[in-house]
């Protein structure tokens, strides 16, 4: 049973007289709980075929769907909806809320589905990641590695069917990456949930069950990790 597919996929942008095509007519298939890496050159569309997977953004030509919602169908709020239910994310620069402290920045996902157990819920979350000590604590106070176990435990808050990760150890050093890898994939694994993760680095790719390679906005090459 897929998740997501991505149909004859294009995305192009205006650039004064000229077009410029980031993606160019990319298929793919993902079945529930695989974990997937794309990988590719810098500008070779990774980061944009992630958003149009996720309903982020929208394709020029082409459909994507996710849990059987053709994202192409749908209006912003209708796709918002479907990310709430469905989607975690983890980006490369954390995207926390600066004014809020670790423990209300995971709770904000759970409170949106008005979840009674928010705050439960988020300690347990984060006494999981390791920052049970650090709930109280805003980003400004938190290291980079802490910062991102919150982005891990505000993704895994709604139990997402699909987990959205762009380059997650991109900002962090080689040791602080490796135990952030790691807690993601043992989460992942625990939940059940599909990863796709856009990366540079082969190393984390190859810990996935599949790679897809993406070059100059086409797939290169698709292969069992």
């Amino acid at each position: 049973m897929s998740i997501l597919s991505a149909k004859n996929v294009s995305k192009t942008y205006q650039s004064g007289s000229r077009k410029l095509t980031v993606l160019d007519q990319v298929n793919f298939d993902i079945k529930a709980g695989e974990s997937i890496a794309i990988v590719g050159p810098s500008g070779s569309g990774k980061t944009t075929l992630l958003g149009l997977c996720a309903g982020l953004d929208s394709a020029s030509e082409g459909s994507v769907v996710l849990q059987g919602n053709a994202f192409e169908k749908l209006n912003e709020d209708q796709r918002a909806s479907v990310r709430n239910q469905h989607v975690g994310f983890i980006f490369q620069n954390f995207q926390l809320l600066p004014t809020l402290t670790a423990l209300e920045n995971v709770m904000v996902p759970l409170e949106l589905k008005k979840r009674k157990d928010a705050k439960e819920k988020a300690k347990m979350l984060l006494e999981k990641v390791g920052l049970g000590d650090r709930m109280t604590h805003y980003p400004s106070q938190l290291s980079g590695g802490e910062q991102q176990r919150v982005s891990i435990a505000r993704a895994f808050a709604n139990e997402p069917k699909i987990l959205f990760a762009d380059e997650p150890t991109g900002n962090l050093d080689t040791e602080t990456g490796e135990m952030i890898e790691d807690l993601i994939f043992e989460m992942n694994k625990e939940q059940g949930t599909t990863l796709v993760l856009v990366t540079h680095d082969p190393e984390l790719a190859k810990r996935t069950n599949r790679i897809i390679r993406i070059k100059g906005g086409k797939i290169q090459e698709d292969t069992d990790g």
